[in-house]
């Protein structure tokens, strides 16, 4: 009987304890919750790479005229963002426009940062970049969003020791052991990551589940991995977007025609035909052309 009491006592006093720990939390609002980000402004700070580029300037140079350098502000991005919001979010009773995230957690991963009435605005200008009818408008709204684009410290913090380990916030994540500290000055350490060096640094965004229900974003990686490494192939993704021995931050692509033409042969046959129009009873010169591709690309053409 002393036990049953002794032990509904302390039951009491844990209930009791616990209690006081889930109101604290919820008065208490988190660090992380407490420095989220208002403006676009304020996100891109937190993200700054001023300094960056004062050392680093040819791989700025190179980054800023870049696929990379351009994740949120490419034409093709806006547009496909836009028709997400209007012909999915906007029409699904199960869909609200800050699900926007699902596309901007790979376009913007500075998003985790961003508070909820900010990603609401960034869906506004995206909105404003492709269907606003004043041009000077519509360029306003590009160059908010242009201070959202993945920089060096979404790859070289944020995403750069992988899903299940969180990088410091002082620290500069590299490919290479180096003998110095480079960084120190402006308050950072350096710290090598092997994780920088895999596929699997680059599938955190070029990688969808197999099982998601929309096709615009189909996954690259498992491309790579069924297509290319299951044949035996050891090349990363880095071997082939970032030739070189000092890592080309151009991060080759489609888009170079020398690099396309690497990665694709082309075979173009053409024949000479007529095409009869039975409306109007009427033939009409045309050709039939055949077009092959093949692909020596370490993974499925066209992809993204």
């Amino acid at each position: 009987m002393v036990r049953k009491h002794i032990a509904r006592f302390l039951c009491d006093k844990l209930r009791n304890a616990l209690g006081i720990l889930l109101l604290s939390a919820a008065i208490v609002p988190s660090p992380a919750d407490a420095k989220k980000a208002l403006t676009i402004d304020e996100l891109a700070m937190m993200y700054d790479i001023k300094t960056c580029a004062g050392c680093h300037e040819e791989k700025y140079e190179e980054w800023k005229t870049s696929s990379m350098g351009n994740s949120v502000t490419d034409p093709r991005v806006l547009r496909a963002m836009r028709t997400f919001i209007r012909l999915a979010i906007d029409r699904e009773e199960a869909l609200e426009r800050k699900d926007l995230t699902i596309c901007l957690d790979c376009h913007v991963p500075q998003i985790k940062d961003a508070s909820p009435e900010l990603i609401l605005h960034i869906g506004d200008l995206v909105l404003t970049s492709v269907e606003e009818r004043n041009a000077a408008k519509r360029e306003a709204a590009i160059k908010e969003l242009s201070k959202l684009n993945i920089n060096c410290r979404v790859c070289h913090n944020l995403k750069s020791t992988g899903y299940y380990v969180k990088p410091r916030e002082d620290v500069i994540y590299g490919p290479r052991s180096i003998d110095y500290s480079p960084h120190e000055g402006i308050g950072f350490s350096t710290v090598r990551s092997d994780f920088m060096k895999t596929s699997e640094f680059c599938a955190q965004c070029h990688h969808c589940p197999p099982a998601v229900l929309w096709k615009e974003c189909p996954t690259i990686y498992t491309s790579y991995i069924d297509d290319f490494v299951s044949k035996g192939h050891t090349d990363t993704c880095q071997d082939c977007h970032m030739k070189g021995q000092e890592l080309s931050h151009r991060f080759l692509g489609p888009s170079d025609p020398d690099f396309l033409s690497s990665a694709v042969s082309m075979t173009v046959n053409a024949r000479a035909t007529r095409y009869i129009d039975i409306y109007e009873n009427n033939k009409m010169p045309a050709v039939v052309v055949i077009v092959e591709l093949a692909s020596h690309a370490g993974h499925e053409i066209p992809h993204g």
